[in-house]
């Protein structure tokens, strides 16, 4: 079955190369249902043939995240600095802030799927950080293939090195500068900056994996910050991405071309936890028909 690479709908030319904000997006099919965050150089290519995604967001089914309790994954000893020692304040702020709040009217109980599929009659809270994990990874290739991730996931759970998985896990997993992802002929950096996906994309699984993919693309901190933040969101929002550019279940909430809640809004806001602030993305919100609140407190 062949399913899209959805885009996000917004981008300009930030300083790592990641997309902030501007213009409409397109989706394509591949083999594998990710979904990206174009760089600018890639969006250059979609401007032409792109569909603009639009609120707003509709439920299929599928499911979220109750209480989300996310892991920050360091692959290796050479992952910057200033990624490890930044991300530990900035995902234990995020699942404990009014950032999530605001996602709870994307809870399902009590919503009907627009498919006539049952709800999985969740309500989505603030979720718990379990801790940051510098594994020593078994695959030490530089240039990693998706299934490269999920299988070291896989090993470092089964090893013990990573919290066992369940349904509220969020694997968010960091790389060096050095270390390539290629999804079905995009390259990371070159193509797309981050994605989050599932081991198990075709149906509610009770053993699936949830994680997301961060590259390191040589730029600022507040670049990782808000590819962290939307893909924490989506996935939040959204467990299993959309098959090709027509959702269905087991997706929960997307717009009608499969677009995602952060796909709807380019625009950075700002999360706040004391006197410490981090960049992150908005998303879009159904009860106002807008994007969420630019800036966000924790707790």
């Amino acid at each position: 079955m062949f399913a899209s690479v959805r885009v996000m709908a917004a981008c300009a030319a930030a300083a790592a190369g990641l997309v902030l904000a501007g213009a409409p997006a397109d989706a394509f099919t591949t083999s594998k249902n990710y979904h990206i965050m174009p760089t600018p150089a890639y969006m250059a290519k979609l401007a032409q043939r792109g569909v603009v995604p639009a609120g707003p967001v509709n439920y299929y089914g599928g499911s979220v995240f109750t209480s989300s309790k996310v892991v920050s994954v360091m692959w290796g000893s050479s992952v910057n600095p200033t990624i490890v020692s930044t991300i530990p304040g900035f995902s234990g702020a995020i699942v404990n802030s009014t950032y999530v709040d605001q996602m709870s009217q994307y809870s399902t109980k009590g919503v009907v799927a627009i498919n006539g599929h049952k709800s999985t009659k969740q309500i989505i809270s603030r979720g718990t950080y379990l801790g940051q994990i510098v594994i020593n990874p078994k695959n030490k290739n530089t240039t990693l293939q998706d299934s490269d991730v999920q299988a070291e996931i896989e090993h470092q759970i089964k090893k013990g090195v990573l919290p066992a998985a369940d349904l509220n896990t969020l694997y968010m997993v960091y790389f060096p500068q050095s270390v390539t992802i290629e999804l079905d002929g995009l390259t990371s950096c070159v193509d797309f900056g981050a994605y989050h996906f599932a081991t198990n994309d075709v149906k509610l699984a009770k053993n699936n994996i949830f994680y997301a993919v961060e590259p390191d693309c040589g730029g600022s901190i507040g670049n990782i910050t808000f590819a962290a933040s939307h893909e924490f969101a989506e996935a939040t929002t959204d467990n299993v991405p959309t098959p090709g550019s027509v959702p269905d279940f087991p997706q929960a909430w997307n717009d009608a071309s499969g677009f995602e809640i952060a796909d709807l809004c380019g625009g950075s806001g700002q999360l706040t936890a004391g006197t410490t602030h981090w960049t992150v993305t908005q998303y879009f919100l159904n009860t106002t028909m807008k994007c969420s609140l630019g800036n966000y407190t924790s707790p």
